[in-house]
């Protein structure tokens, strides 16, 4: 018999990881060498002769370059809003309205698309734990440190966590056999 009690006392809410590179300079730079690494890599095989010079220093430099971006990766843990909360943060943040009408970036998700998803972000993240000023330095209008798939990866990560099915896994082997499906969430995008 199913103790109903004991699993719904053990329930918890989806969480998620998402890397954030505060570097992303470096990261254009490791993939500006890895494209002279494809073309060093092409010479050699078109002359034999120059196999190894040029190649090595390239993948030194690459390597140098990943330990620099790992060092300054930071992990977001994210972590889905209680119900209640979710609908105070959403009701906090309707939609912009403009001459009766509702702004075109809102209508995808009901809310203003300008302040709720900073604010989501920030009420979903449970580590690292950051001051308001760097708060701001992230998310603000004036002070983004985020590149634009950055800051997506984020506020869809959040949005996920929040709104879409949980679905229960049945076996590993059904995975391997069924072609993917993507997230099934579908989160939206709001109009550029």
């Amino acid at each position: 018999m199913t103790d109903f009690d004991a699993i719904l006392t053990g329930a918890r809410l989806p969480e998620d990881q998402v890397p954030v590179c505060t570097r992303a300079d470096l990261v254009a730079e490791w993939r500006r060498l890895g494209r002279e690494l494809t073309e060093a890599k092409a010479r050699d095989a078109a002359d034999p002769r120059l196999v190894g010079g040029a190649t090595a220093k390239l993948v030194e430099r690459m390597e140098a370059l990943r330990a620099q971006v790992e060092a300054s990766t930071v992990e977001f843990r994210l972590r889905a809003l209680p119900r209640k909360r979710w609908n105070e943060l959403a009701d906090a943040h309707p939609p912009r309205q403009k001459n009766g009408k509702v702004h075109p970036d809102d209508v995808a998700l009901g809310v203003n698309i300008e302040t709720f998803l900073p604010a989501l972000v920030r009420a979903s993240t449970v580590e690292p734990e950051l001051k308001d000023e760097t708060w701001a330095a992230l998310l603000g209008v004036e002070g983004e440190l985020l590149g634009e798939q950055q800051w997506r990866r984020l506020w869809k990560s959040c949005w996920n966590l929040n709104v879409a099915d949980v679905n229960v896994p049945f076996s590993v082997a059904g995975l391997l056999t069924s072609p993917g499906s993507g997230s099934g969430s579908g989160s939206p995008e709001p109009s550029e």
